[in-house]
């Protein structure tokens, strides 16, 4: 699991690239959980991520969590149609606000 982040004006931008599985969950975890802004804005980029374990979508929950105890508006975008059923089946589409592109989340969080 590859991580690259970036800054578009004052949201920040986080894009998973591989697997979140249990190795890339923890790395996950650690990298964007440790920059969730206060009162700020959050894209988490999953078009390049084509797996999602239990662990991953664990991840996804505290971070939502964690947004939402420092006003962070924290968004999905891009996600791949078999991570989405992974996402849908497991009632986790609700957790977080999906966008289909990151040009689209960035609109919406405008």
């Amino acid at each position: 699991m590859d991580i690259l982040q970036k800054k578009e004006g004052n949201v920040d931008i986080f894009e998973l690239v591989g697997k979140l599985d249990s190795s890339g969950s923890q790395k996950a975890q650690e990298v964007i959980t440790s920059a969730i802004p206060k009162n700020g804005k959050l894209i988490i980029d999953m078009s390049r991520c084509d797996y999602v374990a239990s662990s991953g979508l664990r991840v996804l929950l505290i971070t939502a969590k964690q947004s939402a105890l420092v006003d962070c508006q924290t968004v999905l975008s891009g996600i791949q149609p078999l991570v989405w059923d992974v996402i849908v089946m497991t009632g986790f589409e609700d957790v977080l606000e999906v966008f289909k592109s990151q040009s689209d989340a960035l609109a919406g969080l405008a």
